[in-house]
């Protein structure tokens, strides 16, 4: 009988300490991050190369508002045109996103051909009219 006083006791106590640890919804939550399409600003890299070596371009991206977080790049094959579009975490806290202003990410080219290759880079809107075109060519 003691034995199930004590237990009956214990078990009461653990609901009464999981019921006090119970979180508060009031508090007003942040939106979720979530990946966006980025406006690239600005593109700095070479006008030719060599087959099978790498070329480095210096990609200018705007952090308008500060809340934004660099991702990735993702490019895209189509014949001879690269398409390259940047993407950023948003709502990211202030300690983790990107410096406010203009910012700069490198994005590396390799061809494994001769040739002339277009490069678009896209701002956020994805038209043609607004992409910025680079020309390199490769020998």
């Amino acid at each position: 009988m003691k034995k199930l006083v004590l237990y009956t006791a214990y078990i009461f106590t653990m609901l009464f300490i999981a019921a006090g640890c119970k979180k508060d919804d009031s508090v007003e939550k942040k939106e979720e991050s979530k990946i966006v399409q980025s406006a690239i600003a600005g593109v700095n890299g070479p006008t030719s190369g060599k087959v099978n070596k790498t070329l480095t371009f210096s990609v200018v991206w705007q952090n308008a508002d500060g809340t934004l977080k660099f991702d990735h790049l993702k490019d895209s094959t189509i014949a001879t045109t690269k398409i390259i579009r940047l993407f950023a975490l948003t709502n990211v806290t202030d300690t983790l996103a990107t410096v406010k202003g203009s910012n700069t990410v490198s994005y590396k080219f390799k061809a494994d051909s001769a040739g002339t290759y277009y490069l678009k880079f896209y701002r956020a809107d994805n038209s043609d009219k607004s992409a910025i075109i680079d020309t390199v060519v490769i020998k």
